[in-house]
Order: C-alpha cells, then sequence, then structure tokens
C-alpha cells in the first residue's frame, strides 16, 4: 500500500499541478510572482503562465511560506495589459522557466518575496544555487532568529593569553 501510495505522489509530480489543484495560498503566492514579474523593466512583453511544476506551502508563526515552480510564455499583449482575458500566448513566443519564493502573514500581507524567471536556456546549476539561497531568505522572513538554534549560528572564540 505505501509503495503504490508513493508511486501515485510521484506519478502526479510528473504530471505537474493545474490552477485547480492549488491552496488558497498558493494561488495568492502565483498573483504575487506575476505581479512581481511584471513590474520588472526589461520586461515588455505580458506572459501567461503555462503551467505549474511545483507548489508548496508551509505554515510559520509569522506566516505562510509559498514556493512555487512555474513556466511563463510570452503572450501578443503589452506588459501593462497582462491581466486581460484576451492575452493569448504566442505559440513561438518566449518561455521562462521561474521560481517564486513568497512569505505571506496571516491577512495574506507580503513579508518577503523572491522572483526569478530567466528565459528558459538561461537555467544553469549555479544560477539554481543561489536562487536556493534568495529562497531560503524570503521563508525566514518575518521570524524570530532566536526561535531556532542551528548549528554554527554561534561561534566562540577563546583568546589567547596576554604575551
Amino acid at each position: 500500500m505505501r509503495q503504490e501510495l508513493l508511486s501515485l505522489a510521484l506519478w502526479l509530480g510528473a504530471m505537474g499541478l493545474g490552477r485547480a489543484e492549488l491552496t488558497a495560498a498558493q494561488h495568492r503566492g502565483l498573483q504575487v510572482a506575476l505581479e512581481e514579474f511584471h513590474k520588472h523593466p526589461p520586461v515588455q512583453w505580458a506572459f501567461r503562465e503555462t503551467s505549474v511544476d511545483s507548489a508548496m506551502d508551509t505554515p510559520f508563526p509569522a506566516g505562510t511560506f509559498v514556493r512555487l515552480e512555474f513556466k511563463l510564455q510570452q503572450t501578443n499583449c503589452r506588459k501593462k495589459d497582462w491581466k486581460k482575458a484576451e492575452c493569448k500566448v504566442k505559440p513561438s513566443g518566449r518561455k521562462r522557466k521561474c521560481l517564486a519564493c513568497i512569505k505571506l502573514d496571516s491577512e495574506d500581507k507580503v513579508l518577503g518575496r523572491m522572483v526569478h524567471c530567466p528565459i528558459e536556456t538561461q537555467v544553469q546549476q549555479e544560477l539554481e544555487e543561489r536562487q536556493e539561497a534568495q529562497c531560503s531568505r524570503v521563508e525566514r522572513a518575518g521570524e524570530d532568529p532566536h526561535s531556532h538554534y542551528f548549528p554554527g549560528q554561534f561561534a566562540f572564540f577563546k583568546a589567547l593569553p596576554p604575551s
């Protein structure tokens, strides 16, 4: 039974998530990510989300941390019109692979955010490691830094005797 559930979970993960399967916090996180992406000055065209590859939300004392991986594709609209329903995906439009890390408080106010959407051909291992580090900082946003002890968090230095 356990192996069957694991197989089902892996299969569902491989299939990707549809928008209807996102939690309320994940929907809000996706909305924040899309708004943030379209504020970026180099972006000139509107992009539409084509798939959500992974989505998770984790409750913390200060709020909910949402981590999303999704794909965007260029539409036929300018970026100021990105919310309009008539914006259709261009079949040959640019594609982007995004990582968004959003921290929301209990009233859905944004405590921290990191949205990175490189053009799909630009995704590299070093870039992904840097994104993960930034994502971890967003995850800790609003949390009490002294509520957890992490190994190496404190260092002690033993002074040498005076000579």
